[in-house]
């Protein structure tokens, strides 16, 4: 199986590429799924057909969705809302603001990557691609394995032998309804496949790639997804500009073609990884359009192939010292902050916050030093 996310500033191009992208996979003979974890919802109006929360047939090999938070919840984790409307309300919040308040933030992208887990275990497609919402929501769609699995351990680690025991002592005493074994069974469950997840999206199947125009603010916002992405540990193995503008579109555009030259430089320069380049279009891009903007994207290239193979994140041994060696481009040493406590190592990068649970070989070591050097943070443990 092969696993694509598609990001991107709001406005470049990302949903037509992934489902381009998707278009060519399944033309090749791959059963393929796209998913749009956006909330604007745009994949419906890039194939013209309406998409259902669940997978819906567009053409031979190809299927799409959208998710829909509301019909996930009462779908699939109704027993969780209710507990968590109910406590809202012991706390005097109004009926339906407590509604409101239990569908937890970011439920939305956590949705998404648990349809992207179910379709991995039962291998049912051969490519999924996810078309994710713009760079910022992205960055957080992703780091929700992570966040979620440091909020299970603090907040929901109580056995549920325990609970049973204390509940009837406990309840008469406080004003907080405590959760049901059903309740604690789902997070439990919830637990478990953030566990899976976190693998998947960190394994050889899974790439990210980051589509943008060649405009100064999208690049720079660019940048810091790819920082980001290899700081949570996601491989990005290729960069795709779009809306480039041809060199004989005319006088009225030649001072935009030479400024989206100077860019397009940019961009060769500081991104490590394969670059590819779509044409500014004379019309709308969808339903049968989307073909052959995939073939000048891919050209003769299988959409699934692995265009750059790159670990963002390792560990080695040197010397007595063992080495967590993390890729950070795009950042200065200064903007670095590094913590360790306990078996967390805490890496804050400018105002985005990297929390990384330590294997046990590293977690009983101390942390000796730390050095910054050809744009890769290397933690020394002894």
């Amino acid at each position: 199986m092969r696993i694509i996310l598609f990001t991107g500033k709001g406005g470049v191009g990302k949903t037509t590429v992934a489902s381009a992208t998707a278009l060519k996979t399944a033309k090749l003979g791959y059963k393929t799924l796209v998913i749009s974890t956006d909330p604007a919802h745009s994949l419906s109006d890039a194939f013209q057909k309406e998409l259902n929360p669940y997978p819906t047939k567009v053409t031979e090999n190809l299927y799409a969705m959208e998710v829909n938070v509301e019909y996930e919840l009462e779908r699939h984790w109704n027993v969780i809302k209710e507990y968590l409307t109910i406590f809202f309300k012991s706390q005097g919040i109004e009926d339906v603001v407590a509604e409101e308040l239990a569908i937890f933030p970011g439920f939305d992208e956590l949705a998404s990557l648990l349809h992207l887990l179910d379709h991995y275990e039962k291998r049912d497609f051969d490519v999924i691609i996810l078309d994710c919402a713009p760079t910022g929501e992205t960055l957080r769609l992703l780091s929700v394995p992570e966040v979620a699995r440091w909020y299970m351990n603090r907040f929901f680690g109580i056995e549920k032998k325990l609970l049973k025991l204390v509940r009837p002592i406990a309840e008469p005493l406080i004003d907080v309804p405590l959760p049901s074994e059903d309740v604690l069974s789902k997070i439990q469950e919830l637990y478990v496949k953030i566990g899976k997840l976190k693998e998947i999206l960190e394994s050889d199947v899974t790439t990210v790639r980051i589509v943008m125009n060649p405009e100064k603010m999208v690049i720079r916002e660019s940048e810091r997804a790819f920082t980001y992405l290899n700081l949570f540990g996601y491989r990005v193995d290729c960069v795709i500009v779009n809306k480039v503008f041809p060199e004989n579109v005319g006088e009225y555009f030649s001072k935009w073609i030479e400024i989206q030259r100077s860019y397009l430089n940019e961009i060769a320069e500081r991104f490590p990884v394969p670059i590819f380049k779509v044409q500014f279009k004379d019309r709308e891009v969808v339903g049968e359009e989307l073909e052959s903007l995939a073939d000048e994207i891919y050209g003769g290239n299988d959409p699934t192939k692995v265009f750059y193979h790159h670990r963002p994140m390792e560990i080695r041994k040197e010397g007595n010292y063992s080495v967590l060696s993390i890729s950070v481009p795009f950042i200065e040493k200064k903007d670095l902050k590094l913590l360790k406590r306990g078996e967390e190592l805490i890496i804050i990068a400018r105002n985005w916050k990297r929390i990384v649970f330590l294997p046990q070989s590293l977690a009983l070591k101390d942390v000796i030093k730390a050095e910054f050097r050809n744009q890769r943070l290397n933690v020394y443990f002894a």
